[in-house]
């Protein structure tokens, strides 16, 4: 080869999301906007290289498990004007249903017709408001690297919701988003963008859900973007079914003065690797960040989460506790970043696991990249099985072992439970964890 001569560019498409697949795609009446923003994604998406066990994120779950060549993308879900109840819908202003081929949004308590929020689909979002997707859809609350998967969600996302709550504006209940694939074999590809403006308040829950009998992948993202002075409470709720595979990426820019509380309580999927975090991005900008996981059986779980701080006098705080029992594996890697000139941050990170028997366990990597001084950055990780000084107590009180350990673990767990601020789902977090620790 001379040397005006160069190796030919060796494209790494993942099994079923190639060139042909995207061409292939029914976007045609989509607006030009985002159109624009698929072909972005797709252009990342085609140069990136796809992660291998020797990438130092991935060296504890090996993408090669990930069993997309056995899988087929659903096509884009369509628009219906209504889909059957749900037990919590009462407790929402608006609820979305998402299944594998619709998507249909009720307006329980008036506030689309009066149009105090706007809850639509991508699409729509792009024709009535363009520059809301123009300025926020593959945006700033993204981390500045984007790896293989965020860009193949970017090209190839089968089901775009968008949130807007404007200006002011403060939501009585919320808005409830309930996803529930049945159709095996096959990749879910949803797509988020909250936009919470000035001032305003909102609560958003996401339940998703799959029956254990399918197989099933998600490769899912959020944006969520907290305006100046404005509230977001965020809860993913996560019960995908035991042959399901998940790879999540989930993020926020906190603008001035701003607070998000979010918590992601994880149990679902046979393997699953996520990602979440913040970027606290304006003087007085909070973020408090929860996790919940809870593994049985042949449960791998893998967790990174990020704490950004990219503005001075900023705060973050983030608890993550789990148990793992059987032979489920969990690994959680928590870092928090302080950038250059962002002074006066306050920032801690916790993870607290609780390993149950041999056979099981639970790997945690905190850490700290800190590029500005007078600032206050710490993280703590802790790991055990249940005090057996507490077991010994309860079991002299006449309660058996199996319940004591019960009760051990649910108070283990009670610390993130109790800020949940919707009762009927910590109740439901209750019931589940209960579940989980059977046996």
């Amino acid at each position: 080869m001379t040397q005006t001569e160069s190796k030919p560019l060796v494209v790494d498409f993942i099994p079923g999301f190639d060139e042909d697949r995207f061409s292939g795609m029914d976007t045609s009446s989509e607006p030009a906007v985002l159109q624009a923003k698929r072909e972005e994604g797709f252009n990342d998406y085609r140069a990136l290289p796809s992660p291998t066990n020797r990438t130092e994120e991935w060296r504890r779950t090996d993408p090669a498990l990930f069993p997309f060549a056995e899988m087929e993308r659903l096509p884009q879900v369509k628009s219906v004007p209504e889909m059957p109840e749900g037990e919590w819908d009462r407790h929402f202003d608006v609820v979305v249903s998402v299944d594998h081929g619709s998507m249909a949004i009720a307006d329980r308590s008036g506030v689309l017709a009066d149009g105090r929020i706007h809850v639509m689909s991508l699409a729509d979002a792009a024709e009535r408001h363009p520059e809301l997707v123009r300025d926020h859809l593959q945006g700033r609350a993204l981390p500045s690297k984007t790896g293989k998967f965020e860009a193949l969600n970017d090209a190839f996302w089968n089901a775009g919701l968008c949130v807007h709550i404007p200006e002011g504006v403060e939501l009585p209940k919320g808005v409830l988003i309930r996803c529930s694939i049945e159709a095996d074999r096959s990749v879910f590809i949803p797509r988020l963008l909250v936009v919470a403006g000035k001032r305003s308040r909102a609560t958003i829950a996401e339940h998703l859900v799959s029956p254990d009998a399918i197989s099933m992948m998600a490769v899912m993202e959020k944006e969520l973007y907290v305006g100046e002075a404005a509230n977001l409470q965020m809860i993913t709720l996560q019960e995908w079914g035991l042959n399901s595979c998940q790879i999540a990426n989930d993020w926020a820019l906190v603008e001035r003065d701003a607070r998000i509380n979010w918590f992601m309580l994880n149990f679902g999927s046979r393997l699953g690797k996520m990602r979440f975090g913040s970027d606290v991005a304006g003087p007085g900008a909070a973020a408090d960040l929860d996790g919940i996981f809870c593994l049985n059986g042949e449960q791998h779980m893998d967790q990174k989460t990020l704490q950004i701080h990219s503005s001075a006098d900023t705060y973050s705080r983030l608890l993550y506790k789990g148990a793992v029992r059987d032979r489920a594996y969990s690994v959680y890697q928590g870092l928090i970043i302080a950038r250059r000139d962002a002074v006066r941050v306050d920032a801690y990170q916790t993870n607290n696991n609780l390993v149950l028997n041999k056979g099981a366990r639970a790997d945690s990597i905190p850490g700290l990249e800190i590029d500005a001084d007078d600032l206050k950055c710490s993280h703590g990780s802790t790991h055990g099985n249940i005090d057996p000084e507490q077991l010994y107590y309860l079991r002299a009180r006449g309660i058996s072992e199996a319940e004591a350990r019960k009760i051990l673990i649910l108070g283990f767990y009670d610390e993130v439970v109790e800020r949940i601020p919707l009762d009927f789902i910590r109740e439901h977090v209750r019931r589940k964890i209960d579940r989980k620790l059977e046996g």
